[in-house]
């Protein structure tokens, strides 16, 4: 999924945060505020995020709000959730959809959900390999401020030895236009029209 951006004026970013809060809460997360990011990691607690700015950054970085769009206006990045594992072989997303992962492999005898024949095209199967389900990966948004526009940007997280890496999206995947579909979904169109 291509990065958004829009101006701040035209999208609706206080209640998108809250669904992202929201949707955390749900699926075990704090909830308020949303992780910070720093480099390519991701940072739950406020005090790992600070060292990790501070040692970015010589600037000494002042205390990290507990508000989402607080920590965006002061000018980090933060990570919200779009789509969780469910432990056995689909994503639950922030949208109430549920996208299952189908097994590619022919020889697997369990009980996974194996991909139809009618669907076995070489881009819907690359879209399942590059969708990675396990228990230790979610896909989500990086979310910044940059002047007046708000900046999110779809990215893959990774928590497999203790820190939460992120990593660009592999296109195409099962995911990406619900994805942008949601994200436009907070858009404020523009008043007026053409006659």
């Amino acid at each position: 999924m291509k990065a958004i951006k829009i101006k701040r004026s035209r999208f609706r970013l206080r209640a998108f945060l809250t669904d992202l809060h929201r949707f955390s809460v749900r699926h075990l997360g704090d909830g308020a505020p949303l992780p910070g990011v720093s480099g390519d990691i991701t940072y739950f607690d406020a005090i790992d995020l600070a060292e990790a700015l501070a040692s970015d950054d010589e600037e000494a970085v002042g205390e990290i709000p507990d508000d989402s769009l607080k920590r965006l206006e002061m000018g980090l990045s933060l990570f919200g959730q779009f789509a969780i594992f469910n432990g056995d072989s689909a994503f639950a997303c922030i949208n109430g959809q549920e996208v299952e992962v189908p097994c590619l492999d022919e020889d697997e005898e369990d009980e996974e959900p194996r991909l139809p024949r009618r669907r076995r095209t070489k881009k819907y199967r690359e879209a399942v390999e590059n969708t990675v389900a396990d228990d230790c990966s979610c896909f989500g948004f990086v979310i910044s401020l940059v002047g007046d526009k708000v900046e999110i940007e779809a990215m893959s997280m990774r928590d497999g030895d203790g820190d939460c890496e992120l990593e660009a999206m592999l296109e195409p995947n099962l995911l990406s236009d619900a994805m942008r579909k949601w994200v436009r979904s907070f858009f404020i169109p523009k008043s007026g029209g053409k006659s």
